[in-house]
């Protein structure tokens, strides 16, 4: 469920290139399930953009704030790594390795 979900965004309508690039990115994990990026970008259609986000009870659910100004960008990210149940409305932790895939037929 989205608790907050807030974004502006002035871009450029005269760009005709519209050239994005990452520029790094860094990341990790933390106790309890947790974990962190932080992310540099440039995008050149962007002037100004500023986006807040704050997820609870969902797959992924966390903080996320995002800041652009003149194209460069920085984005930051805490978030919970687990996946959430609907049916038992609980955080959940799934195994994978037991899903075999035959990607061949």
């Amino acid at each position: 469920m989205n608790i907050l979900n807030l974004r502006f965004e002035l871009a450029n309508p005269f760009d005709r290139w519209e050239y994005f690039k990452p520029l790094g990115c860094l990341y990790g994990k933390l106790p309890w399930h947790k974990a962190w990026e932080l992310e540099h970008s440039y995008y050149s259609r962007m002037f100004l953009d500023i986006d807040i986000q704050w997820s609870r009870n969902t797959d992924h659910a966390g903080l996320g704030i995002a800041i652009a100004i003149l194209g460069y960008g920085v984005a930051f990210r805490f978030y919970d790594t687990r996946h959430w149940n609907y049916e038992t409305n609980s955080w959940g932790i799934y195994d994978y390795s037991k899903y075999e895939v035959d990607y061949y037929g």
